[in-house]
């Protein structure tokens, strides 16, 4: 099993592409800036809440282990009494969608609007220099069952090694003994989410998609959480600054369009009268919605 922070470790090794409109494409390049959305506000509808489901089958099996003595019985019986709170109320963790599929129709369709999509490409470098001056963790999306009982199993060794060895300099005595340990949870609470956030259902495998994670924010009143108009309602997000040095992508592709060549004629010169990037492509997608 590996250690829980070598999931927020890896070494990305190929260009990932995230899925957006034209649209946005020219708001990146006048802010300078990418927009990370609140987890709780994404189209999956079973997001974190079945990452819920999986922790709580591992809590589960660590009371059936016969491992535990009484005491860290009753911390796991506390944590999953306390992941309940995830399920009700949206935290504020936001996150950059990106995949390793460069033109998929199922997210041409997703994720772009019709006939003005394009896919673009970051660099591993470019993603591992924003992610350190954002502080954000980047992480593969874990799908197989398997996998997600893996990351799930590091997190709980990883508290319970940490209570372990806290235990005997923590005060437990102000909080009802029902919930004397919910205290020492709440210092995990950006662990767990960033950990919930990687975990997805199966159903969206062929996505192949990695995240950039942002740091847990406690409330939502900070400056640096605003809010955009989404297709049903307002979504929170935050920003992250791509800096001043161009080119920021690596490639684009256009998306299906019903004027392929006026649009990928427009779309390359923009990109290189704004120096983003010197490479541009067409989806070849005979796909038509129009």
């Amino acid at each position: 099993m590996r250690q829980f922070d070598e999931y927020f470790s890896t070494e990305i090794s190929k260009t990932l592409f995230h899925y957006t409109s034209i649209s946005a494409l020219t708001g990146i390049a006048e802010t300078k800036s990418l927009w990370a959305s609140n987890v709780y506000f994404m189209n999956d509808s079973a997001e974190i809440t079945h990452a819920c489901d999986l922790l709580e089958h591992v809590l589960d099996s660590n009371f059936i282990s016969g491992d535990l003595v009484a005491e860290e019985i009753e911390f796991i019986r506390q944590f999953r009494e306390w992941l309940g709170w995830y399920r009700h109320t949206r935290y504020n963790i936001f996150v950059f969608s990106l995949s390793e599929e460069p033109s998929l129709l199922s997210q041409w369709r997703s994720y772009t609007p019709h006939g003005k999509g394009v896919s673009i490409g970051f660099s591993s470098a470019f993603l591992k220099t924003i992610s350190q001056s954002s502080n954000l963790k980047i992480a593969k999306c874990l799908y197989k069952k398997s996998e997600k009982e893996d990351v799930l199993h590091s997190l709980v060794e990883k508290l319970l090694d940490t209570f372990r060895r806290d235990k005997p300099i923590s005060d437990i005595s102000k909080a009802h003994p029902s919930q004397c340990y919910h205290p020492f949870l709440e210092n995990f609470r950006q662990d767990v989410l960033q950990v919930l956030t990687i975990i997805k259902h199966p159903a969206f495998e062929e996505e192949r998609e990695w995240r950039l994670i942002s740091p847990y924010y406690a409330v939502y009143t900070v400056p640096s959480i605003k809010f955009r108009q989404g297709a049903s309602m307002l979504v929170p997000y935050i920003e992250f600054l791509l800096g001043e040095s161009k080119p920021y992508f690596e490639k684009v592709i256009l998306g299906p369009s019903p004027h392929q060549n006026l649009s990928m004629n427009a779309l390359s010169m923009f990109l290189r009268n704004q120096k983003l990037c010197q490479t541009t492509e067409n989806c070849s997608i005979p796909y038509r919605e129009w």
